[in-house]
């Protein structure tokens, strides 16, 4: 259930992305609202996947670069996860997400990161309050 949340929350944050300028653009899904609801969450499940699978062995190997700029390349570890799901798109038929120059891209990054840090919450039970 948590993977699904995840999933639409990214989508949400990929479609709010979408709407500023910052030259991120999903393809596919043209014709209803819910093939484009569909393309999104396509999208969505692949940078979810990227994430899951490649952003730890990343985060890992440049542990000292992150720690030399306390903490600020980890926005170059986003933008290169929103890079490669947006080059892994383009080999599918039914969505494709086009990401513009750096800065953009990078802010993008720092978009959808914030979106999904609040609306996707820690992923902790809380308990009542005291």
């Amino acid at each position: 259930m948590r993977f699904l949340w995840r999933l639409a929350v990214t989508a949400f944050a990929i479609w709010v992305t979408t709407e500023l300028a910052l030259d991120v653009v999903v393809y596919g899904g043209n014709g209803s609202w819910w093939g484009r609801v569909l393309t999104f969450l396509g999208v969505a499940l692949l940078l979810v996947l990227v994430n899951a699978l490649v952003k730890p062995f990343v985060k890992i190997v440049t542990i000292p670069v992150r720690i030399l700029t306390l903490g600020l390349f980890s926005l170059v570890i986003n933008w290169a996860m929103l890079v490669l799901a947006s080059w892994l798109s383009t080999k599918f038929d039914f969505a494709t997400l086009d990401v513009g120059g750096f800065w953009k891209t990078l802010l993008a990054a720092l978009v959808i990161s914030v979106i999904t840090a609040i609306l996707g919450g820690s992923g902790k039970k809380k308990g009542p309050l005291p």
